[in-house]
């Protein structure tokens, strides 16, 4: 395959685009502090396991409310010096649930114990402050040179596991101002919009029919652009979608080494990609 075979790009932008790990593990600092999990792969592991448990079993639960409530959860079991869940592996949740004075917290329940959804009610400015901060997370230094370049080639969709509002804020830094755009995303597609998170594949079909719908173009002239294996990779290639892995040194969610390497394509970063592209269309 060629990269310039294709003619719409579908990102993921969380971990891609956008360095979600360092924004994420600067949010979860205050709480963290002094703990095992001061580190941030330690930090990423330990939220990467109550996320993919709560985006199971509440796929209609937008994505500003899921952190607040995964930031209320870990501050919980690490004051309660519970145990705290191994992320999710390849199709599945972690199936972690969390032992109160009296009972289990189910997946009838709110989705987080019984202490840390009163949290949320307690100490609604903490959990909610993180919840909003993805307008925070940096942006990776290549990402808008090689968007601008790959712009000119390709429609560029996002499919990302967040709510819309929650990514406005991050297209509009992506994009630049609407008086001098850099470029535009052709469309955009979230877990709000389809009603399910990734790798669930009911969010995947989902943007590959707008697609097909809203741009006339066929799954099979799409490119899958992720920094997740777990999320993105492994389920695209599965249902026969072509894949570029975007392996960003020191990334930890969602990663798989033999599986991220039966990408179609691999690229440590997105600038790379852009150079690959120009390379192959003779503009180096």
């Amino acid at each position: 395959m060629k990269l310039s075979q294709f003619k719409v790009l579908l990102f993921d932008v969380y971990g891609t685009l956008v360095d979600w790990e360092t924004g994420i593990s600067a949010a979860l600092q205050p709480i963290l502090a002094g703990t095992s999990l001061e580190s941030k792969p330690a930090a990423l592991r330990a939220f990467e396991g109550i996320e993919a448990d709560l985006q199971v079993r509440y796929p209609e639960m937008r994505y500003s409310e899921l952190l607040a409530r995964v930031h209320a959860e870990m501050e919980t079991r690490l004051r309660g010096g519970a145990e705290l869940p191994e992320p999710a592996g390849e199709g599945g949740s972690t199936q972690a649930t969390v032992e109160t004075s009296s009972t289990t917290v189910g997946s009838t329940d709110v989705g987080t114990s019984a202490s840390a959804a009163a949290a949320v009610q307690e100490q609604p400015d903490a959990h909610t402050a993180f919840g909003q901060s993805i307008a925070a997370w940096p942006i990776f230094p290549d990402t808008i040179p090689a968007l601008a370049y790959l712009s000119t080639r390709y429609a560029l969709t996002v499919l990302s596991n967040v709510d819309r509002a929650s990514f406005a804020a991050t297209q509009r830094a992506l994009e630049g101002p609407p008086s001098a755009q850099r470029f535009t995303f052709r469309a955009v597609y979230t877990a709000e919009d389809a009603g399910a998170y990734k790798p669930d594949p009911k969010a995947r079909a989902y943007a590959l029919r707008r697609i097909e719908e809203e741009l006339g173009v066929r799954s099979d002239e799409v490119l899958v652009v992720a920094n997740s294996v777990f999320h993105d990779v492994a389920p695209s290639r599965k249902i026969g979608l072509a894949t570029a892995w975007i392996q960003r040194a020191g990334s930890v969610v969602g990663q798989d080494e033999i599986e991220g390497g039966k990408a179609t394509f691999k690229f440590w970063t997105l600038g790379e990609m852009a150079d690959a592209v120009k390379r192959e269309v003779g503009q180096a």
